[in-house]
Formats: C-alpha cells, sequence, structure tokens
C-alpha cells in the first residue's frame, strides 16, 4: 500500500503523544492518519532522542515509562531520517539565519529538503524562524 503525503512532526508534536496537553487531539490524529497510510510522518532520527529526554524530565514518567514510549516510537514507524550532508549543511544555515538550535532547524531543513511542511507546537521557534514550510500543530488540523 502506498503512503500518503509525507509531513514532518519534531518533537514537540510527538511529545503530545504522551502527555495529555494542548493540541493533544491534533497530534494524536496526525499518529493515526499515519497508521492508516494516509499520511507519512517522518522525523530526523533525532525526534528518539528530544522525546526520551523531555519525558525523563516529566516527573509522571518513571524509566519505565520512557522505555516504553521510545519502543513506541519505534513501533509506530515514523520515517527516521539519518543526516544527509544536502539537507544538515540547510540546517546550519537556518540555525545561525533565525538565531535557532541546529536541532530544531533540522526538522525544518529535512522538510525543505523532502518539499512539506513541518509541524511544531514550539511558539518559541514559531517566533523565531518564518518559514513557509513551519506550521503551528493547530494548522494540521485542515491541512491534511
Amino acid at each position: 500500500m502506498e503512503r500518503g503525503k509525507a509531513i514532518v512532526i519534531d518533537a514537540s508534536v510527538a511529545v503530545k503523544w504522551f502527555n495529555i496537553e494542548e493540541h493533544s487531539d491534533i497530534a494524536n490524529e496526525l499518529k493515526s492518519k499515519h497508521i492508516r497510510g494516509e499520511i507519512n510522518l517522518v522525523a530526523p532520527i533525532l525526534l528518539l532522542f528530544e522525546v526520551a529526554n523531555a519525558l525523563r524530565y516529566n516527573p509522571d514518567f518513571g524509566s519505565e515509562d520512557v522505555k516504553d514510549a521510545v519502543e513506541d516510537l519505534i513501533d509506530l514507524q515514523i520515517a527516521l531520517s539519518f543526516p544527509e550532508a544536502e539537507w544538515m549543511e540547510e540546517g546550519v544555515e537556518i540555525a545561525y539565519l533565525h538565531g535557532t538550535t541546529i536541532y530544531d532547524a533540522c526538522y525544518i531543513a529535512l522538510a525543505r529538503y523532502l518539499r512539506t511542511f513541518t509541524y511544531t507546537a514550539d511558539v518559541k521557534l514559531l517566533e523565531k524562524v518564518k518559514e513557509p514550510n513551519l506550521k503551528h500543530i493547530s494548522e494540521a488540523k485542515t491541512a491534511t
């Protein structure tokens, strides 16, 4: 079965699958669409580490909870991209241009490379980076 269009998500979206918070419903709908093959969720391999780290510092999560979450992420078969020079170089440029981290910039660069969107829940990132392919998760409601 051919999967639907690729959409990059960052860790702020994936964390919402494990923490009930604002826009968790939209994040869960993206995940459901991915499972049904309507869209193909993509992220840099960094996603696993960022989500695990965010959950590690959540007082409601113990080590077994974080291990289970990582296993769940892997089982989702998100297309995890290993760094490639072309989009990593662009990520460095984005980070310097907008004064953000390489971590955040690599999601945006990957989306540019794939000619798609990155969805994020990180409002501070959206304030710093004015890129047409970077969207707030709330915009995913109508776009997918």
